[in-house]
């Protein structure tokens, strides 16, 4: 994931997936003819560090994740534009998705409970966002729009078998385990519980093709007033930039040991 300090500030998303995993000084130190090739080659720096490591290194397989603000989908474009693939991170609302996939990301990971209901606190959240999973997939299915859903960020076992049939899942070993555990159901009985089973069609509104990419204005309106999404998109962000703070400063202080 990108810097979450960076989150409001497209030039510095953009920049960090081209950068090196080092300073400059530090490459010229060590370059070979193998990495200047590569640096040649490959416009992002974690693209050009892994293939000096493995030269068969597969580079599909790499991806940089981007919170989902206005800010952040924009540098996603930007990247795309460059072959740097991105998921988008911290979703929490339809328009979200929709400037994700108008963006190019190559994913987008909405988190069904908020960040911090996650964090071994009393903390409940009561709106859970399950129903974008279908909403966002029927949509992109509908328009033709090659990003996928991961899904991510499950309370229970019943929640994780209602989303069967989402394109991917993030799942913790604990809830592995607990699924391991169930007890057997026939397939149609599996089938049923979920969303996607026999699921309507798409809604009127997402049947007509919405652009954001262009419209910051419009966006936002849009955004800042669907529930609690943008609520919830910036108390993760600011979770994730307090992680970010503690590794900075553990860091800082192993460099001074």
């Amino acid at each position: 994931m990108c810097n979450p300090l960076y989150s409001w500030d497209t030039d510095k998303v953009f920049h960090t997936g081209h950068r090196w995993s080092f300073p400059h000084e530090t490459f010229v130190k060590i370059a070979t003819p193998t990495l200047i090739a590569n640096a040649r080659l490959y416009p992002s720096g974690f693209h050009r560090l892994c293939r000096a490591l493995d030269p068969d290194f597969d580079l599909s397989r790499l991806i940089m994740k981007v919170p989902s603000t206005w800010e952040g989908l924009q540098a996603c474009r930007r990247l795309k534009a460059d072959g740097i693939k991105t998921l988008a991170t911290t979703l929490f609302t339809m328009e979200q998705a929709i400037l994700a996939g108008e963006a190019g990301c190559t994913s987008i990971s909405p988190f069904a409970h908020e960040l911090r209901a996650h964090l071994g606190t009393p903390y409940h959240d009561i709106e859970p966002i399950l129903s974008l999973y279908l909403a966002a997939q029927q949509y992109y299915r509908h328009h033709a729009i090659p990003t996928k859903i991961k899904s991510c960020g499950f309370m229970t076992a019943d929640e994780i078998m209602s989303m069967a049939g989402v394109d991917a899942m993030t799942l913790p070993a604990e809830q592995l385990e607990e699924l391991r555990a169930s007890p057997a159901e026939p397939r149609e009985s599996l089938e049923k519980r979920s969303v996607f089973h026999d699921a309507a069609p798409i809604l009127d509104k997402d049947a007509v093709r919405r652009s954001y990419v262009d419209d910051k204005v419009e966006f936002d309106r849009a955004y800042c007033t669907n529930g609690r999404g943008r609520a919830k998109t910036e108390d993760s962000i600011a979770v994730f930039c307090g992680f970010q703070i503690q590794a900075e400063e553990l860091v800082r202080m192993s460099e001074l040991n």
